[in-house]
């Protein structure tokens, strides 16, 4: 019988060191990084009706809530604070 040889695979200790490296490999990729990123996008706002302008409508919209609830509702001053 033949004994099972197991491989373990683990990252390099020092793989920060080549960030350079990685990050050419990603501008490598960038075509399908892109494409990729569309297609998420538009598969998950696909149905709403206002389509990808929801994306960036609704985090405004949250802003614009929790400003009101918190600055004139609830009198909550920030003291110049963002």
């Amino acid at each position: 019988m033949h004994a099972v040889r197991t491989v373990v695979i683990r990252p390099a200790s020092s793989s920060w060191l080549h960030l350079g490296e990685h990050l050419g490999r990603l501008r490598e990729y960038g075509d399908l990084l892109y494409t990729l990123s569309v297609h998420r996008v538009n598969v998950r706002y696909k149905q709403t009706a206002l389509g990808v302008l929801w994306a960036v409508l609704q985090p405004l919209l949250m802003m614009v809530i929790f400003t009101a609830v918190f600055s004139v509702l609830a009198r909550m001053p920030s003291d110049g604070r963002p």
